[in-house]
């Protein structure tokens, strides 16, 4: 019979425990309330839905971690019955890991992560426009919960190479997600990315560090301090989409540089700037080989 990892029992007896406390909770408000006639105060739903809670995230998190959704449960149901965790307890027979789910799943945190640490580093938005803090809650609980998962897991550093590379690959992965994508694109995935509620994966990652399960550094994945200052070093600031109108006089610069030419105020005539590097062709006529400057707002060609 399958046993649990020492992960593992840590998250159960969590689980376990926490219904205890939840139904001894219970109890408490019934015999208040038969005592006095009144509903528990205030502090007690407080207490009630920070444990409620706790418990349920704990679940979500080791479900996403592979535990077995058997083990969950009976571990609950005895809590509920108010027995507290003992190993020598037996757990039912787990159903078949759906490998492919909790695979998928991580890997698509994975990717979210990768993006998101590109993103921040690519894009710089100012107080006038956005919460620059937004993106950083955001990518510390996908960040902290990914490595807890991965910890509760039980992947080795061996096992995420094969996975996801190298911290070099996480870099060029990161980076390659942004390659193409104008300033526009990048501020635009910035401010989906800054608005997306992380909050049930910050409840997970909490749990888990309550459970003690590691959710800083995880065998299997980079550190997210290592990812920041070399996936920051690496992006390329991005290019707008959009260019700003030039003004007529910066049209005539420009018109005037593409030329080669110098422009003279005080006489109001143009010199070459430089000797040519090409000569003309034999019989050509310079004055038709010239191009035309480019036309301008309110003035002829």
């Amino acid at each position: 019979m399958k046993e649990p990892t020492p992960a593992q029992v840590k998250v159960l007896e969590s689980v376990q425990n926490q219904s205890v406390l939840l139904r001894a909770l219970h109890a408490t408000a019934t015999e208040h309330q038969q005592r006095t006639g009144q509903r528990p105060p205030p502090s007690w739903y407080a207490e009630f839905h920070h444990h409620s809670v706790a418990r349920e995230a704990l679940s979500e998190a080791a479900l996403a971690a592979a535990v077995p959704r058997a083990w969950i449960d009976h571990v609950r149901e005895r809590g509920e019955h108010g027995i507290t965790w003992h190993p020598d307890l037996y757990l039912r027979a787990p159903e078949p890991i759906e490998w492919d789910r909790i695979l998928d799943g991580l890997d698509r945190d994975v990717q979210r992560l990768r993006e998101w640490t590109a993103l921040e580093a690519a894009h710089r938005p100012t107080p006038s426009t956005a919460d620059g803090a937004g993106l950083d809650t955001n990518l510390h609980a996908l960040h902290t919960r990914t490595v807890g998962v991965a910890n509760l897991f039980g992947l080795t550093a061996g096992q995420g190479h094969q996975l996801w590379g190298t911290t070099q690959d996480w870099v060029q992965a990161s980076v390659a997600m942004l390659y193409g994508v104008s300033a526009e694109g990048i501020a635009q995935r910035w401010q989906h990315a800054m608005r997306t509620d992380t909050s049930s994966y910050a409840l997970q990652a909490t749990a888990l560090a309550e459970a003690g399960i590691p959710i800083d550094t995880a065998a299997a994945l980079p550190r997210l301090e290592t990812l920041r200052a070399r996936i920051g070093a690496a992006v390329q600031p991005p290019q707008p989409l959009f260019q700003p109108a030039r003004s007529a006089a910066e049209q005539i610069e420009a018109a005037v540089d593409a030329a080669n030419l110098t422009y003279s105020a005080e006489f109001g005539l143009e010199s070459a700037a430089a000797p040519p590097v090409f000569s003309d062709p034999e019989g050509a006529d310079p004055w038709t080989e010239i191009t035309p400057l480019p036309a301008v707002d309110g003035m002829e060609r």
